[in-house]
């Protein structure tokens, strides 16, 4: 009983720090995922200043900065008007889907096309990403290469620190001591809430 009332408290505590949007279905306002575009309001509207730990850990110049963000300034576009189509397409096909007597023939040709569209998608984000990188020295892209490594712990880091395995770092400026669970403030941990 003890165990699933404990249960009970954690996964509460994890739904809860997943904000208000994280159970919504179906596209983000725009397209973008809201992170990304908080990410990219920082990048557009505060320059490097919103994104001065990551300046700081490669050692990134305003000048890169400068050529990231105009990078991806100039894809944002070609990358909006492919998740436009992504979007008609999948629209399109629900439709037919949902319709009294769907086509087979064409609901197999639509599905096609939107696979199409979304791997070409993927293919401009790789791209994009990889003229991003190619900003970066190589002695930024070895410090990149061990922050995405870092990255795939994410989930357990967050997991430990929920549990008060670990500490969470403290985040000068951010939500450090504002009593946001995970943020290392007084109710940095699940458990210091209850």
């Amino acid at each position: 009983m003890r165990n699933t009332l404990i249960c009970l408290v954690v996964f509460g505590g994890l739904l809860s720090a997943q904000g208000p949007g994280a159970w919504r279905r179906g596209p983000a306002p725009n397209g973008v995922a809201p992170q990304r575009a908080a990410m990219a309001q920082r990048m557009g509207v505060q320059g490097a200043g919103g994104m001065q730990a990551l300046k700081d850990y490669l050692g990134l110049t305003d000048a890169q900065m400068e050529q990231i963000r105009n990078v991806r300034q100039q894809e944002a576009a070609n990358m909006q008007t492919q998740v436009a189509a992504v979007r008609a397409k999948a629209l399109e096909l629900r439709q037919l889907v949902q319709s009294a007597s769907p086509d087979a023939a064409k609901v197999g040709a639509l599905t096609l096309e939107l696979k199409q569209l979304r791997e070409k998608l993927a293919a401009s984000r790789s791209d994009v990403n990889d003229k991003v990188k190619a900003v970066l020295n190589p002695d930024q892209q070895a410090k990149l290469k061990e922050l995405e490594a870092a990255a795939k712990l994410g989930p357990a880091a967050r997991q430990a620190m929920g549990l008060g395995l670990i500490e969470a770092p403290q985040i000068e400026g951010g939500l450090a001591g504002r009593g946001v669970a995970g943020a290392g403030g007084p109710r940095g941990r699940l458990g210091a809430r209850f």
